[in-house]
């Protein structure tokens, strides 16, 4: 390293992080800051001999890393010669420089640097801990790139290497990981398999997702499972509240009242529910489950909505379904403790806390921005232009993102609100700034006397569009894009701006948007789906409440299991659905993109939970003896 750059290097260091005391720092070294322990490392290196230097130089990396000083850390790294590098600090090396590549959202790059053959073929003759650290790295990344079967492979593999603690955390991660790969995926893995560990894993994991409305099936099944993989680790603590199955199935509600609009102008939104529910609930008994009683109540066929509710209760009901309009879901909030569950179907804010037994389950746009948010930024964008209509709902998912967006990291440039067809093109062409660079060409045409060769030249501080738009809108806003100049940017949505139906004239237009959406809209249709299709072709454009109304059917029986268990879901129609703090089910969708002017279905990121391995648990690279 030259050493005019490490002057350079260590005066930054000293503004950046002087002060701050060590993370992993050993007792000889708790009394140096940081910086000086980063600072150290260095000016050891300068009058170390290879291959002292370079390890000198690694861990100073790594510190920074840990730092989060990822520009100087990457600074270190490029000074490096990795070829000439030995083994055992190739490796290292390739832990750094990967860890880099992560957190800078090059997920390719780092899988392509855990992949170098010299390493892969010689992995068995380096340390358990780096075998450990490159095996975690490397299930991290694949489950980043939405790989994540190879993920819960990866970690299956090196369960038994890790300490009892770890291994908690690890098996966790195994089974976020393959909760995320498709049923008929997982039904195919497991056909191939060469069974071990891993077809244990497999099994469990359709076992979780394919009996979402079958308690009674679902545990026979998971009984079975534990008869014959007795040994296996999954058994001795059972994943995602699957040890509540038992006791869910022995205390189910016996009667469930739905409390639904059937007449107004909502009666399509609240008819649709109601069908969605009992074709749940027909096909559950159908195959010889047990069922509740089911009575539906009209609310429209009352003023005083709270009295409905006691006489559902009075004429039986151990669990109530519905409201489904806001006002009068906020009577709940009002009405304190509740004598039975309560799943109302919608999501009411600035309520406070929901009383005890009140859960709300609703299709809130808000959960669909949050997960654009999340993946858009595990995608490496930045720089967000929101592209929305003037309103409530236009206002409240794109401040649903923005706030998302933020504690991210990202940051948005711009908001740019449209009312109508007529309106697109101007707000647009301001919003990237297309008019001032007009202006400009037009101010040196002046200067100079004669006309210019010219194209305007859209803002540059945008690396992504978030797009709030129905269908008909969307087809004419993207197309606006690429005529300002901005046809270069990702594009992202939500569902409303797909009608759920395959329509490849229209939907060229917007080839290339990625947006996200329910399962019973992208998926290949179920046996359920294809149940209740003829209500659904006669009325299109509530086919997502009929995922609504059997998705209420299958969560009734597991509040409890989504309420006592953070890492439990519901494998539904409208998502993975999860409970949080406020007692609201958020729902997690499926990520789709037009292609070939047909919405497909797409593999996403998602974040895996960090073991603490080298570095991350204080493991001393001094005393690293890998030849």
């Amino acid at each position: 390293m030259r050493t005019t750059f490490l002057l350079i290097l260590l005066s930054s260091l000293l503004l950046a992080c002087g002060g701050q005391p060590s993370k992993t720092s050993s007792p000889e070294q708790q009394t140096l800051s940081t910086a000086e322990r980063i600072q150290e490392l260095l000016n050891q290196a300068q009058t170390s001999m290879p291959p002292e230097k370079e390890r000198k130089q690694l861990k100073a990396a790594a510190l920074l890393l840990e730092e989060e000083q990822l520009d100087l850390a990457q600074q270190i790294i490029d000074q490096l010669q990795p070829e000439q590098l030995p083994l055992r600090d190739f490796a290292r090396y390739v832990e750094v420089s990967s860890e880099l590549h992560i957190q800078q959202g090059e997920y390719e790059e780092a899988r392509f640097l855990l992949e170098t053959p010299r390493l892969l073929d010689n992995l068995d003759t380096l340390s358990t801990t780096r075998q450990l650290t490159h095996s975690l790295l490397r299930a991290e990344v694949f489950a980043l790139l939405g790989s994540h079967i190879a993920s819960a492979q990866q970690r299956i593999y090196i369960n038994p290497l890790l300490s009892p603690e770890n291994q908690r955390s690890n098996r966790e991660a195994i089974w976020n990981s393959l909760m995320y790969v498709p049923t008929q995926d997982l039904l195919h893995y497991q056909k191939t398999s060469f069974g071990g560990e891993y077809q244990g894993w497999l099994e469990l994991a359709v076992i979780a997702k394919d009996n979402q409305g079958d308690l009674e099936q679902q545990l026979a099944q998971l009984e079975s499972w534990q008869q014959q993989w007795q040994d296996h680790p999954a058994n001795a603590e059972l994943p995602g509240g699957l040890q509540l199955i038992k006791e869910l199935a022995a205390n189910r509600p016996q009667q469930v009242a739905l409390l639904l609009p059937l007449t107004g102008k909502l009666a399509p939104f609240g008819k649709a529910v109601r069908d969605g529910f009992i074709a749940g609930l027909y096909e559950t008994s159908n195959r010889g489950g047990k069922v509740p009683k089911l009575k539906v109540y009209n609310t429209e066929d009352h003023s005083d909505f709270m009295a409905l509710y006691q006489q559902a209760i009075a004429e039986g009901a151990e669990m109530v379904i519905g409201p489904l309009e806001k006002q009068r879901l906020s009577l709940l909030f009002d009405a304190g403790d509740l004598p039975v569950p309560t799943l109302g179907l919608n999501r009411v804010s600035n309520y406070g806390d929901a009383p005890a037994q009140l859960f709300q389950f609703g299709l809130a746009p808000q959960d669909e921005a949050s997960q654009v948010a999340d993946i858009a930024f595990l995608e490496d964008h930045r720089k967000a232009l929101i592209i929305a209509p003037k309103g409530d709902w236009g206002d409240k998912v794109s401040t649903a993102f923005s706030e998302r967006w933020q504690t991210l990291g990202g940051e948005t440039v711009k908001r740019s609100l449209y009312t109508g067809q007529t309106d697109y093109s101007s707000s647009l062409k301001q919003s990237l700034l297309l008019q001032a660079s007009e202006d400009r060409s037009k101010r040196i045409e002046r200067l100079i006397g004669e006309p210019l060769e010219f194209l305007p030249r859209r803002r540059q501080d945008i690396d992504m569009v978030f797009l709030l738009a129905r269908p008909q809108q969307a087809r004419s806003l993207k197309p606006l894009l690429a005529f300002h100049y901005a046809g270069d940017l990702p594009v992202y949505g939500t569902s409303r701006l797909y009608t759920g139906y395959e329509d490849t004239r229209k939907d060229r237009d917007i080839n290339g948007v990625r947006f996200t959406d329910m399962p019973w809209v992208l998926n290949k249709p179920s046996a359920l789906h294809q149940t209740i299709s003829t209500e659904i072709k006669q009325s299109k454009q509530y086919h997502r409440m009929y995922a609504l109304g059997i998705d209420s059917f299958q969560l009734h029986p597991r509040l409890r299991q989504l309420q006592e268990t953070a890492n439990s879901r519901v494998y539904g129609h409208t998502g993975r659905l999860k409970l949080n703090a406020r007692n609201e089910i958020e729902r997690q969708m499926l990520f789709a993109q037009f292609k070939r002017n047909k919405a497909t279905i797409i593999p996403t990121a998602t974040q895996t939970i960090d073991l603490n391995l080298n570095g991350k648990e204080g493991v001393d690279n001094d005393r690293d003896t890998d030849n």
